[in-house]
């Protein structure tokens, strides 16, 4: 499982100076992105690749191709104007990696806490018998240790859920909700990027989830969000669907 700040553009009121958030900003807020795996090579807490498409496409490559997406529409001025309408005068959208590297889970987690994350919010797909369907996502279990705010991060893991199935339901009917879970449920039976990264710009603990959009293995998933004619489009529907979400919950 996935350091790089970046800077969006500020929910800033466009008749101000320049300079005009640096001193009277107060209501901050920062999402950290996290595209799952990467690189050529395992690391602590993280597997180089999971999951492999129909067509071959990996997983990896389609984590980053995804949350650049999501970033893309975070920053876009339809969400911004939800943030302004929420009072923040600046949400700083940062990614764990921007590049095909691989990042230990720690230092996922760490990218959150060093900027004060108010969400981390992880992004994975699933392959298994080239049959199975479904969206599903994942949140730390308190049974597992460093999770201080279980009930918020279920509310955040069902709010992402809930947008992430619906657009993917809209594309193909076919599509199934598997609904939200605790990392105890997954194989690995605790996943180290749901930790709790700490306190974010908000004062509250940084809420986590996983999000695992589809399974890939599977040759109509694959047609309608990796390499279908509609892919680019359908990817860019699902993620903006997620980026309301984030946006609403935040």
């Amino acid at each position: 499982m996935a350091q790089e700040p970046s800077s969006p553009a500020s929910a800033a009121g466009a008749n101000q100076p320049a300079n005009a958030t640096t001193n009277t900003c107060k209501e901050k807020r920062v999402i950290v992105l996290d595209p799952g795996h990467g690189g050529k090579a395992n690391v602590a807490g993280s597997s180089w690749n999971n999951a492999v498409s129909f067509t071959k496409v990996l997983e990896k490559r389609l984590t980053l191709e995804y949350i650049q997406d999501l970033k893309s529409h975070l920053e876009s001025e339809e969400i911004q104007a939800i943030f302004r309408g929420k009072g923040y005068c600046e949400v700083k959208i940062i990614m764990t990696r921007t590049t095909d590297v691989n990042v230990t889970a720690a230092n996922r987690v760490k990218t959150a806490t060093n900027n004060k994350a108010d969400i981390l919010m992880s992004l994975h797909f699933n392959g298994f018998n080239k049959k199975s369907r479904g969206t599903e996502t994942y949140y730390r279990d308190p049974k597992n240790g460093s999770q201080a705010n279980a009930g918020e991060d279920k509310k955040l893991a069902q709010a992402v859920n809930d947008a992430a199935f619906a657009a993917v339901l809209a594309i193909d009917s076919g599509a199934k909700n598997r609904g939200v879970k605790l990392d105890s449920q997954t194989g690995h039976k605790a996943v180290s990027v749901l930790r709790d990264p700490g306190k974010g710009l908000s004062g509250k603990i940084c809420r986590s989830c996983l999000l695992e959009v589809e399974f890939i293995d599977v040759q109509t998933v694959d047609t309608y969000f990796v390499s279908g004619p509609q892919a680019t489009n359908n990817r860019s529907a699902v993620m903006r669907a997620v980026a309301r979400a984030l946006a609403n919950v935040l």
